[in-house]
């Protein structure tokens, strides 16, 4: 078992290289231009048909890490609370991101990714969290 201040520390590192990875990822090539922003550059569905499964499953994954981080150093909170503030942190983490992506030329925003990021965040907040209190429980 981790020492808590280790555990702390390294969430706020996984916090940290989650969030600056996901800012490179997705807003390379960092081209902002006021000329190109239009809300109708958006992409407002919600869902998308089948032929789109990669997008989904790599939208869900990319802030699974976050949320992990979040789990590692928010032990002593409620799974439902913490559940709570990894979706506050990821769906606006991800709706920052798709924002900044309409003044990206080489970019596409697109409304369901903020979901499934934020989903992403979720379960990795939730899994760790509930691995740690699992952990934590008394031998018998």
């Amino acid at each position: 078992m981790l020492d808590p201040i280790l555990r702390r520390r390294l969430g706020q590192a996984l916090v940290g290289f989650t969030v600056l990875t996901a800012l490179l990822v997705t807003l390379y090539p960092f081209r902002f231009s006021a000329e190109v922003a239009s809300l109708a550059r958006v992409d407002w569905r919600i869902y998308y048909p089948r032929h789109n499964d990669r997008d989904l499953v790599l939208n869900l994954l990319m802030l699974v890490p976050l949320g992990a981080g979040l789990g590692m150093m928010r032990t002593g909170i409620s799974i439902r609370r913490l559940a709570l503030e990894a979706a506050a942190i990821g769906f606006g983490l991800s709706l920052g991101i798709e924002t900044l992506q309409i003044f990206e030329r080489a970019r596409f925003p697109q409304l369901a990714d903020v979901w499934r990021n934020g989903l992403g965040c979720v379960v990795g907040a939730v899994a760790v969290g509930l691995v740690t209190r699992a952990r934590a429980l008394p031998a018998r």
